[in-house]
Formats: structure tokens, sequence, C-alpha cells
């Protein structure tokens, strides 16, 4: 059997194009059992479908659906393939969090893979090739006689039984990114998953709340790959939580060090799990940014979402991190449901205390099936609803407007304008280059708009260009609420 893996391509300016992991991991499977895999990554480089079709004649395709973002471009490959009659299959993040029926409502699926999707999309090919029964095949949704029909969950794969992967795939250097002086920069990911209960996050439906880590020699046979075969100057964890403890991040930094490879990396963890002395380590071998996802700056706000995070060393990990030359970024989060100005207020002192690089601040983005979305649909009788797929355009990390704080959503707008500017204007990123941020967002931008399909080009550089205009005008057009806010 023939199954063909599409990466859509999408109108995301903001965001660079990263090393597709979850597809490469599912083809490296695949291929390892015997099955006959192609991966057509179309947000890298323009794409004819209808020539990808007529070469490889796939039985089945999968077509990611990585965010909202690619509704439009999902919706499109989508429709060629129905007219071809092949079986279409979507997978990827957003069908862990989506409304299962709302998809089927489209008529242009046939199956939903949900979380991990390796061992879930052998055992789809394998039942499909003897005329099997769907229903066995645990981790998909399917119709049956016009009713959705979703199997049970599929236990956890040990990390140790999947193969390392293969990224003769894909075009290793079109996912080079430049960022914090890296020039080739890729994502790779050790573990899977997070053990923290934030109610606000997707973790919950997608890992259970667990983590799971490979085996540390897979993983650095990978690393070595990219780095001395493809020329990866950078490394970013894709990991939702990269380190667990000081003895775990001892154990990578020193595997990083030991490779005698020349090159940079970064991560995200959580407040309270590394120490100062952890911190000193990962920058004596070679890294060279860590993101904290701090969230709020008012404890009360912090035990709403189940934060689990000790307050009281928020401060003192970032000063650690700027001793030890460590770029750090703290992400926090405003408009939560409920947050008040005054709850605002103490995220922005807060931020303004820290001895961090760049601070984010991120609109909260209303998802139905995590924890904190049911709450909000228990509570307030005016939230989004969901009844078709375009609907969810409206979880935008910027546009987001559900105005489920009690503080108006311009304020909200010209909080996260201001921090936004003053991360892209600023400096002293890297000692390579000033501006660092700026030229990477340009780049970003560039980039993409040369690999993007035509008819997606016009519309996102018309809207990166109006965000961007908006950013500007909410710093300069609203000084009195700059001034609320001790911003001005």
């Amino acid at each position: 059997m023939n199954v063909l893996l599409i990466q859509p391509y999408h109108c995301d300016l903001i965001h660079s194009i990263s090393l597709p992991l979850g597809p490469i991991s599912i083809a490296t499977y695949l291929g390892e059992n015997g099955v006959n895999v192609k991966i057509c990554d179309m947000a890298v480089k323009k794409t004819s479908i209808k020539k990808v079709f007529e070469s490889f004649k796939p039985d089945i395709v999968g077509i990611s659906f990585p965010s909202v973002k690619a509704i439009d471009a999902v919706v499109e490959v989508s429709r060629f393939f129905r007219k071809k009659g092949v079986p279409i299959v979507w997978g990827g993040s957003f069908c862990d969090v989506g409304d299962t029926k709302i998809f089927f409502d489209t008529g242009l699926v046939d199956m939903v893979s949900y979380c991990e999707g390796e061992a879930t999309w052998l055992d789809l090919v394998r039942t499909l090739e003897r005329g099997g029964d769907l229903a066995d095949v645990k981790g998909i949704a399917f119709l049956k006689n016009n009713e959705v029909v979703v199997t049970p969950p599929r236990d956890f794969m040990d990390p140790a039984d999947l193969p390392r992967m293969d990224f003769s795939y894909v075009d290793v250097p079109a996912y080079f990114q430049y960022l914090y002086g890296c020039k080739k920069l890729v994502y790779v990911y050790l573990s899977k998953g997070c053990p923290a209960h934030c109610t606000f996050c997707v973790n919950t439906m997608c890992h259970r709340n667990t983590r799971r880590r490979r085996p540390l020699e897979v993983f650095m046979s990978e690393i070595r790959e990219l780095a001395g075969v493809y020329g990866a100057d950078g490394f970013y964890f894709g990991d939702e939580l990269a380190f667990i403890s000081d003895s775990e991040l001892y154990e990578v930094a020193e595997a990083f060090r030991n490779t005698g490879l020349k090159f940079s990396w970064g991560f995200q963890t959580r407040i309270g799990i590394l120490s100062d002395e952890a911190l000193q380590y990962a920058a004596d071998c070679g890294c060279r940014w860590v993101d904290f996802g701090v969230e709020s700056g008012n404890r009360e706000m912090l035990a709403k979402v189940a934060k689990g995070i000790p307050y009281d060393k928020i401060e003192s990990t970032f000063r650690a991190c700027s001793k030890a030359g460590l770029i750090s970024i703290a992400n926090f989060i405003i408009g939560f449901p409920g947050e008040t100005r005054a709850q605002l207020q103490d995220s922005i002192d807060l931020a303004k205390r820290l001895e961090s690089t760049q601070n984010t601040f991120a609109k909260y983005i209303f998802v139905p099936s995590t924890p904190g979305g049911q709450e909000v649909v228990k509570t307030f009788r005016k939230y989004p609803s969901f009844r078709k797929l375009n609907d969810y355009k409206q979880m935008d990390f910027f546009k987001n407007t559900q105005g489920l704080s009690q503080i108006p959503q311009k304020e909200l707008n010209v909080v996260q304008s201001w921090f936004l500017l003053s991360a892209i204007f600023r400096k002293d990123y890297s000692e390579t280059r000033s501006y660092d941020l700026l030229f990477k967002s340009v780049k970003v931008v560039l980039d993409r708009v040369v690999k993007m399909n035509p008819r997606c080009a016009f519309r996102a550089l018309w809207e990166i260009t109006g965000d961007f205009s908006r950013f500007v005008f909410d710093v300069l057009l609203h000084p009195g609420i700059l001034k609320r806010y001790g911003l001005k």
C-alpha cells in the first residue's frame, strides 16, 4: 500500500516552518514495517498535488492538521483527493482538540487519527489491506451509517520501540531557521508530553499528563546526523517539557559537549525544576536560550489555572539565567477568563522586574476541550460557539476576541502590542547580530512568501502588514492605556 503524508501550506507568516517530526516519525515507523511512504510538504516547496498524485499513486493520504492556520489549505487539498476517490485521513495537533463531528460535517475526510500516530497508522494500513473492521483500530474516528464512531484511545508506545528517525523522507536544509545567532537551526525532540495539569493546555488530551523520554543514544545519533551530515548549527527542543531534573539536563548537556561538533541549543522548561548550577552547566555546554511558561504574575490566577510553579522562584530563575549568560524568554498569557485589571497589572509588573531577555504576552485562546475551556462553557453565558470548521479561525494568537476576561479587548491589544514591539526592536539577543529578533521576523516572512502557494501569499502578506500596523498604532495611539499600566 502506498501511503502519502501531506503537510499542507498555510498562511501563517508569524512562525517558521519547522522540521515535521511527527510525519517523519510515522513515515519511518511505516517504512520499517514494509509500507511504501512518501512525505509531501507543501509548506516548504511549491508543489503540484496533481503531479504527486500521478507519480506516486497513493492508496491512502494522511493530511496533517497542525493548527487553525491550516484550515483553508487542508480543505483545498482534501477536495482534490476526494475527487480522486482516495481515502483521506486527518491527523495532527488540531485533530486532538477540535470537535470530531465538525470534521466529518465537511464531507472531506474519511478517518481522523488522534494523539500518537505511529502504531495507529500501521494498524490502520494493515486493517485496510486485509479488509478488516475499522472499529478494531484504536485511536481513530470514522463514519458508519452517517454516525461518527470514535474508537478507544491507544495505549502509548514505549519510545524505545520507535526507530531512529529517517530524515531522508524530507529535505532537511529546507527547514533551517535563523534564531539567536544560529543560521541553520532545526527542531528536535527528546521526550513527549508533560506531567503538569495546566487547565489551558491541550496536554491533557494529547498526552494525558504523562511524559515519556526517548533513549538518549537514539536521540544523539539524530543530533550527530543533523549537525555532522546536514550542517545544522542549532537545535531547539520541541518537547513540551525538555528536562524534569538537574541530572537529566547534565546527562544531555554532557552528551552534546562530547560530540565535538559546533552548535547551539535551547529548550523550554518549568520554573522550579532546574537549579542555578544546572542552568550554568547548560550554558557551559553550548545552551544559548531557555523558554519558561510564567503565564501570570498574580498568585491567585496561577492557582486558578493550576500552573503549579513556585512563585517565589520566578525572579531568581531569571536572575540565574542572566548570570549564566543565557537568553531567557518569559511567556505570559493575558485575558484569562475572569481576569481583572489588577491581575493583569501584576503580570506586567512582574515582567518589568524580571531579568529576562524577552517577555511575550499571548492572549488566552479558548479551546473547548481543555479543562479550562470546559469550565468556560459551564460558567460563561457568552462564549464562542463552534458549529462549523471555519468557526475555529477565531482561535488566533493575535486576534482572539473572546472577551472572557474583565479587561476591555482594546487594553489587551495594546499591552500585547507593546511587549511584542519591545521584543522585536531589542538589540542584544545574541553576540552575532543586533536586532536579532527583528532580523528573524523579516527572514521568516520573506522565506514563507517565497515558498508559499501563490494563492495564499498575497492574502498572508496583507494580513501580516495589517497585523504589524495594528501593533504600531496600538502603541502610538493609546498613550492613556500605556500610562494606566505603567508602560509609558
